[in-house]
């Protein structure tokens, strides 16, 4: 799907929508309705740019490591690195042995060259992502399309951390309308944020199922997954590659997400907070509302990640 949306600059959440689909799952000549368009496409398309020469490469996991990070390092995606090593669930663990089988990309070039055509005339800026910044957030700052941010950089992912740099074609915003969009983006992150809770609060009750990421079952990550692409398009990470994705605060506001260790040292349970002590999560009761000064969490409580 991501896959796909990329190459109709659309966003995972959108063809789900479209297309009523209630999983990421997808089967070879299934007709998908594209918005870009209006037209069908057929999941066959895609799969015949992956039947190319490549090499197979062997990768022990360490410690911090993610899917998302694996990806990244070898210009592959997710999927392709699950697809080789027929995973099912994004969990990794230290000293597990992946093949990694993929063609490097061709460099930058030919992806600044798409993405110089694209975009508006303007100078080429390198910017360092801050503190709620997104695709779009940064896009509507350089007068540009989040698609043209990602063929520039060759990101993989829409998660960004603070610090990245981004090599952006286009002109900024002005003092004055980049303090008015300020405005707008606060809007339009409480905007998200409220549909994300209310999404989330939709699958209450649904069962616990490791690994799972629709409403048939969930796991902690694979429902921050779920409610997350409800408003935007993230990766399937876990815990910990979440934790590992979004900034730190020192206390959790409405919209953030609070992190526990349990079954495992660091980040290995996370849930969205809800406001007065409350945050609803996956975990094996399914889709329950629970409190953080429940003995159990307030004990393994290791912080809150603002990711809006």
């Amino acid at each position: 799907l991501w896959k796909i949306a990329n190459k109709v600059n659309m966003s995972v959440a959108e063809l789900k929508v479209l297309n009523n689909l209630k999983s990421d799952t997808i089967y070879v000549n299934q007709v998908l309705k594209t918005k870009s368009t209006g037209s069908n496409t057929s999941s066959k398309d895609t799969s015949s740019n992956s039947n190319q020469t490549s090499a197979t490469t062997k990768y022990t996991v360490k410690s911090g490591d993610s899917l998302w990070k694996i990806a990244n390092n070898y210009n592959l995606t997710v999927q392709q690195i699950r697809n080789s090593n027929n995973l099912k669930s994004d969990v990794l663990y230290v000293g597990q042995v992946l093949k990694l089988t993929g063609k490097a990309s061709s460099g930058s070039s030919s992806s600044s060259s798409s993405s110089s055509s694209n975009a508006s005339s303007g100078t080429t800026t390198t910017y360092t992502v801050k503190s709620g910044d997104s695709l779009w957030v940064i896009a509507q700052k350089f007068n540009v399309t989040a698609q043209q941010i990602r063929e520039k950089n060759n990101l993989k992912t829409d998660v960004l951390q603070v610090g990245q740099k981004l090599v952006i074609t286009g002109k900024a915003s002005s003092s004055s309308s980049a303090s008015s969009g300020s405005s707008s983006t606060t809007s339009s992150s409480s905007a998200k944020i409220n549909t994300m809770i209310a999404a989330a609060k939709e699958q209450l009750g649904v069962p616990y199922r490791w690994g799972g990421t629709t409403p048939a079952g969930f796991d902690c990550s694979g429902f921050i997954y779920y409610a997350l692409n409800k408003v935007t398009s993230v990766s399937r990470l876990t815990a910990a590659g979440y934790w590992n994705t979004m900034k730190s605060v020192s206390q959790p506001a409405v919209g953030d997400f609070v992190f526990f260790t349990t079954y495992k040292a660091g980040p290995s349970h996370v849930g969205i907070y809800l406001g007065n002590g409350e945050f609803i999560n996956a975990n094996d009761s399914g889709v329950v509302i629970s409190s953080m000064n429940n003995s159990y969490w307030k004990q393994r409580y290791l912080g809150a990640k603002r990711y809006f």
